[in-house]
């Protein structure tokens, strides 16, 4: 399936389910409702995260910092389900719901119409990326990661809120 026909939850700004949305038909959210995404990083055992750059024929953020893993939510599944879905996508890891941590989940902010859902899977290993997604990748620290963001440095919007977030909490 074409990712732009891919089915998406829609929900209300309690994150309930309020009906259904095409993805190709979200451009204009806050006037029907809300996304949702799960996110996930690699973290070391130096406490680094495992960032990679998106390739740059992505239509989101092209060339730039993402999040080790990450993706929409498809209808009726959970967080944890499309997390481990995504991760088996993207890196290449099938993974269980026992090989995460659940870190906070986030509310919609500025420009950006999603529940999100954060997760820690820990390990010193490099996943074997899909080269599609992205080009490269950086082992850094929270802190590390905010100073290239606050710096300009191209990246998801929300990577900026969850790197705060992962300093304030000594994550």
């Amino acid at each position: 399936m074409d990712d732009s026909d891919e089915v998406l939850d829609l929900v209300d700004e309690n994150d309930k389910v309020i009906g259904t949305i095409l993805r190709s038909r979200t451009h204009d959210l806050h006037s029907q409702g809300f996304l949702r995404a799960a996110e996930i990083f690699i973290q070391n055992s130096h406490g680094k995260l495992w960032i990679p750059r998106r390739q740059m024929h992505k239509r989101i953020v092209p060339g730039g910092l993402d999040y080790s893993s990450s993706g929409h939510i498809g209808t009726g599944e959970t967080y944890l389900k499309g997390c481990l879905r995504e991760v088996q996508e993207e890196l290449n890891l099938k993974l269980t719901k026992k090989d995460l941590q659940f870190v906070h989940k986030f509310k919609p902010i500025d420009n950006l119409d999603y529940f999100r859902a954060l997760y820690i899977y820990k390990s010193d290993k490099v996943p074997r990326y899909n080269t599609d997604d992205f080009s490269e990748y950086y082992w850094l620290t929270p802190a590390e990661l905010l100073i290239r963001l606050k710096a300009g440095e191209p990246a998801k919007r929300s990577l900026m809120e969850t790197a705060a977030y992962l300093i304030d909490h000594e994550l």
